[in-house]
């Protein structure tokens, strides 16, 4: 009796991400709008698994609405997957199973993270060698966001937000990220942004000091009076009622409150894991859903399995 061999399957995370602050510039002759941005990635992770398979297939599994997400060849994990095997020239077919906790179209760079998960489980799973300047060639072409998605931790990001630079905190920041139950399409509230701004703008040639001090120590009561969202009044133009939610937040306790990118997530900062937790509980008292979390060192990653395969998440 013949007996097949199982198909080979492989799981990779990646985290969210939020901007502390985030200085957006009227758009160039491209249509790209510059950018100097602190990235900060959080503790909240979506996983993407990729099986061996016949031919390609995608689903997403979620704890909340994840209609939105495409199942097709539109979905970025699936361009992932096309741009890796034209890059290596490769007839591979593979199951892509998304499970997300990341907000969708939250302003958290949740797709972002499930094309950083893709590559890097594609590129251990068919076993290639990919120079980083290559790899990060092929995350700039699927979205600004993905090459942070991929290091992970802390960075300026500058230029589209793709051109990083790694910083070194000592602490840890507690946050609490308040989801809505609306979603904000990225390029209409950067439209947004330019049809309420009255004059061209330039960004910034650098993140001011105090930001950054306060940043590397990890000193929240300082740098809460610094945090700033360019992209702030546009998605409560679009959205006005995140006002609200912003006023919830900070009466919840919290040191200051901010919309999350182009929104609409708001998130707040708080003293420690046990303020978090306060403030998470009292939102949840308001009927919003929070979820306490910090921020981490820690990169896009494989998960490990038994005997050397990689499974579900840690």
């Amino acid at each position: 009796m013949t007996t097949s061999m199982p198909s080979r399957r492989v799981s990779a995370s990646a985290p969210a991400k939020i901007n502390l602050v985030l200085h957006v510039g009227s758009p160039d002759i491209t249509g790209f709008h510059p950018l100097l941005t602190a990235f900060q990635a959080v503790d909240v992770w979506d996983t993407v698994t990729l099986t061996e398979s016949a031919t390609m297939s995608i689903e997403c599994r979620a704890g909340f609405d994840a209609s939105m997400v495409p199942l097709d060849d539109s979905n970025i994990s699936w361009r992932a997957i096309e741009l890796l095997r034209a890059h290596h020239h490769l007839d591979a077919n593979v199951s892509i199973e998304i499970d997300k906790t990341i907000p969708i179209a939250g302003g958290m760079a949740g797709g972002s993270a499930d094309a950083a998960a893709t590559i890097l489980a594609a590129t251990t799973l068919w076993e290639t060698d990919v120079p980083l300047h290559e790899l990060f060639d092929i995350t700039r072409a699927l979205g600004s966001d993905v090459p942070f998605s991929m290091v992970g931790g802390q960075a300026i990001g500058r230029g589209r937000g793709d051109v990083l630079q790694s910083i070194d905190v000592e602490q840890p920041l507690h946050l609490v990220v308040v989801m809505s139950d609306g979603h904000l399409s990225t390029p209409k509230v950067y439209a947004e942004l330019d049809r309420l701004r009255a004059e061209q703008i330039k960004v910034p040639d650098a993140l001011d000091e105090d930001f950054l001090d306060a940043w590397r120590r990890g000193d929240a009561e300082a740098l809460a009076p610094l945090l700033h969202n360019d992209l702030e009044p546009a998605a409560l133009s679009l959205m006005p009622q995140l006002g609200n939610t912003l006023d919830q937040v900070t009466a919840a306790g919290a040191l200051t409150a901010m919309v999350s990118g182009s929104g609409p997530s708001v998130i707040g900062l708080a003293r420690s894991a046990k303020h978090a937790a306060e403030i998470e509980a009292a939102l949840k008292g308001f009927g919003l859903r929070a979820i306490s979390t910090q921020s981490t060192p820690r990169s896009a990653h494989l998960q490990q399995g038994p005997a050397g395969q990689t499974g579900s998440p840690e």
